[in-house]
C-alpha cells in the first residue's frame, strides 16, 4: 500500500510541477519559445516527471527499507515497567 502512495505522491508533485511552469510561461511574453514549448509537451512532460519520480521513490524505499524477515515484537508491560516494541529476525525472541 505504501508504494502506491509514493506512486499517487510522484504523479501528483508532476503535475504541480508543470502547472506551476503553465504559470511561469502564462507570465512570459506570448512569442517564447519555452511557453511554446512547454504548451505542445505539457503531457509528456508530466509522464516524464512522474516516472522519474516513481523510480526515484522506489529505489529509495527498496534500499532503505526493512528486511521483509523482521518480525515485531509489540511492547509489554514487565514489573510495572513498559518495555518497547522491537524488530527482531523471524523465529527469534527479543526478550
Amino acid at each position: 500500500m505504501r508504494r502506491y502512495i509514493y506512486i499517487a505522491s510522484a504523479i501528483l508533485v508532476a503535475i504541480i510541477l508543470i502547472e506551476a511552469l503553465r504559470l511561469v510561461s502564462n507570465r512570459l511574453s506570448h512569442d517564447n519559445k519555452f511557453r511554446q514549448f512547454l504548451e505542445k509537451n505539457r503531457i509528456i512532460l508530466v509522464l516524464l516527471v512522474s516516472v522519474i519520480l516513481s523510480v526515484l521513490s522506489f529505489a529509495l524505499f527498496e534500499l532503505k527499507g526493512a528486511s521483509p524477515n523482521l518480525k515485531y515484537s509489540p511492547a509489554t508491560v514487565e514489573g510495572g515497567q513498559i518495555k518497547e516494541g522491537a524488530f527482531g529476525p523471524r523465529g527469534s525472541t527479543l526478550r
